[in-house]
């Protein structure tokens, strides 16, 4: 009767096991993270064994021991301290064979390691698949013979279990890790494409990795211009402008010159324990957890152009290989970004250098030794410019057109201390009053239809240089106020912008109109008249300062023979007295293409009469034709002023015949004086007294 009920009682704890062993299997299928699952495994192996002690470790393949996952029964200074190697102890024994062992008495086994006291029983048995062993169970007890053969068997079908449960798992997290990988790529693929500002995309594919991968901070080392063997730190996240500069790396040098010099991505698990691992930038790295770094080349075909880094923190493991395979791929997406930055500075240094190049050039072009003329008039111009160049003041530069207003703005910018600044020329009258608008002043995207991103206006780009407004007589009367407030306040509102931008530019306007008779007819505005007029420079016509005549046909010989490789010595008498008595409505632009064409048909070594053209001949015989001497006294009888009709009209027709005479005498005043029937000193005096010298 006895046997009967031990057997009995045999069975039904078997069958009771059993039922547990089934309950693990189902409860192992439910979702659970890894380590709350190996506590449910070891909770019940635990229950299964009648055993009150116990651990579950995993191998860590990258050191070569066993780490404990979870336990009952040891100490805070147990786990942290004991991390057994394959084939130490019993638990060892069993990762390193895959085989189950049963000890009945710790005390007579040769390969026991102790872990606590007083544990005389232990059995243990791996987590295996058909692949490779994952770790080990280990349940242990204060008695001798505690556990037999069927706590061997039940055991082993737990652990297959677990091994099933665990590799599934690891499955799980190896496609979740790929899905989140791809994923990362396609999101950087469309921060990429988004602009062309490696700095933003860079910022952009910072943030999503660090929202992604955990990256806690990153760098971008690109090849220094000035060293084509260094790198430089051009992009941080998270990283200081000051460590930044700190950032340069020889090829080889550190992990990020390894990386170069190695041609593939490099990986450090625990920074502060690797001597590869630099730390040129000085950045502080608080806390206890392991921070690993990842670098990878930038490559376009098999030319490295920098390097992507990033530091993870965290992770027994180390970087994942996923992690390393993503950044790979990444940099081999921004490469073609990266190509295009640096392009675009070695473009930028280009330009640069001939700015710097064209800046003396201009300097040279816009002085003073190149306004020729020797007459009143240009000299009193001269001064003016020298006196007012190097102070802010508004410049309005008045004179016919072809007088060199222009280059007179230019000069007044070049010898100012805005020098090294930019020159903006807006011609009021050639650009549409629709658009004048937007390019004085700049728009915002979507102002209007067309505006498709930000555009600066004139004054914006012009900050803090010289913006010269030409033919400001033309400027629409609904922006002269926009023009008055930039002047008065300093700042300027873009087309569809609530924000005002500050702008500070030298303005320098010019106009061939009357501003004074304009603002009295309410065609200008008459403050802006006097904001613009804090200094007027005007500029004579070439008919008043026909003097000047000699100097400049001689400047626009020399100029127009070294361009067209031209030996032309000089224009013949004939052609001289006619520029003479020409009336130059075109003033200095109208004579400079009447030499540049003269030169450029010339066949021999002077220019005749031939090489002036006949619109020019015509329009000088018309003009002698039409103004005679009664035309001449009607209009200094008009001008002059109340007690000088007399001296303007008899003074000024002396003037004309003494220098007629004097160029048909070749500026012989003995002939001269002869053919005048006077006495040499008195011609002499004559010639002082009317500035003809």
């Amino acid at each position: 009767m006895k046997k009967e009920e031990d057997k009995a009682g045999f069975y039904e704890e078997r069958i009771n096991k059993l039922k547990l062993v089934h309950y693990i299997s189902v409860q192992m299928n439910r979702p659970h993270s890894m380590k709350s699952l190996l506590e449910l495994i070891l909770e019940k192996c635990l229950e299964l064994t009648g055993a009150h002690t116990g651990s579950v470790m995993l191998i860590n393949s990258n050191d070569g021991v066993l780490d404990i996952i979870a336990q009952k029964g040891l100490t805070g200074k147990v786990i942290s301290e004991v991390r057994l190697k394959l084939g130490e102890g019993i638990t060892g024994w069993v990762a390193q064979t895959g085989n189950p062992k049963l000890v009945n008495n710790t005390k007579q086994e040769p390969i026991y390691v102790s872990v606590k006291d007083n544990l005389l029983s232990e059995l243990a048995v791996p987590i295996k698949t058909n692949e490779r062993i994952i770790g080990v169970i280990s349940v242990d007890s204060g008695k001798i013979n505690a556990f037999d053969e069927n706590d061997l068997e039940l055991m082993t079908m737990v652990s297959e279990l677990a091994a099933q449960i665990l590799a599934k798992e690891e499955m799980r997290e190896k496609l979740e890790s790929k899905v989140k990988s791809q994923d990362v790529l396609i999101d950087s693929f469309k921060i990429i494409e988004s602009s062309d500002d490696l700095k933003v995309v860079f910022d952009g594919i910072m943030e999503l990795l660090a929202g992604r991968m955990g990256i806690v901070r990153g760098m971008l080392a690109l090849f220094d211009g000035d060293d084509p063997k260094s790198l430089r730190i051009t992009a941080g996240y998270k990283i200081s402008g000051e460590a930044m500069k700190k950032g340069i790396y020889k090829i080889g040098e550190g992990v990020i010159g390894s990386s170069v010099l190695k041609g593939g991505t490099m990986v450090v698990d625990d920074i502060l324990n690797n001597p590869l691992f630099l730390n040129k930038m000085g950045i502080k790295r608080g806390g206890s957890d392991k921070v690993s770094f990842i670098a990878s080349p930038i490559k376009a075909g098999k030319r490295a152009l920098g390097v992507l880094a990033v530091e993870i923190k965290g992770g027994e493991d180390g970087v994942s290989e996923d992690s390393s395979r993503t950044l790979t791929l990444l940099t081999s997406m921004l490469a073609y970004r990266v190509r295009s930055y640096q392009r675009r500075q070695e473009e930028t240094q280009k330009l640069l250098g001939e700015n710097i190049e064209l800046m003396k050039e201009l300097k040279k072009d816009f002085s003073f030794k190149n306004i020729v003329g020797k007459s009143d008039g240009i000299r009193r111009v001269i001064e003016q410019v020298k006196t007012v160049s190097n102070t802010p003041a508004p410049v309005l530069i008045t004179g016919e057109t072809g007088t060199g207003k222009e280059m007179i703005a230019k000069i007044l910018h070049f010898l100012s201390d805005r020098r090294d600044e930019k020159f903006i020329s807006v011609n009021c009258a050639a650009i549409p009053e629709n658009l004048l608008e937007s390019e004085l002043f700049g728009y915002e995207k979507g102002a209007f239809t067309g505006a498709a991103s930000y555009k600066k206006g004139r004054f914006e780009l012009a900050d803090n240089g010289t913006l010269f407004l030409d033919e400001i007589g033309e400027m629409p009367l609904h922006l002269q106020s926009k023009i008055l407030r930039a002047l008065q306040e300093k700042e300027i509102e873009p087309l569809g912008s609530e924000k005002s931008v500050k702008v500070d530019c030298r303005i320098i306007t010019a106009t061939n109109r009357d501003l004074k008779k304009l603002s009295s007819e309410n065609k200008f505005r008459q403050d802006l008249f006097f904001r613009l007029n804090v200094i007027n420079i005007e500029i004579p016509p070439l008919r008043s300062r026909r003097d000047d005549i000699p100097l400049l046909v001689e400047y626009f010989l020399k100029k127009y023979n070294a361009l067209y490789g031209r030996r032309i010595a000089s224009i013949d008498s004939g052609v001289e007295g006619f520029f003479d008595s020409y009336n130059w409505p075109g003033n200095i632009r109208e004579l400079e293409n009447v030499m540049e064409r003269a030169v450029i048909m010339s066949k021999g070594g002077i220019i005749d009469m031939s090489l002036i053209p006949d619109d020019i001949k015509a329009g000088g015989s018309q003009g002698k034709q039409e103004f005679g001497i009664k035309e001449f006294i009607k209009s200094e009888a008009e001008s002059a002023s109340e007690n000088s009709v007399y001296e303007n009209v008899i003074g000024g027709m002396e003037k004309i015949l003494i220098e007629e005479i004097l160029v048909r005498a070749n500026y012989n005043k003995t002939l001269a004086a002869k053919i005048l029937g006077i006495n040499r000193n008195t011609l002499k005096a004559k010639i002082r007294q009317h500035n003809l010298s």
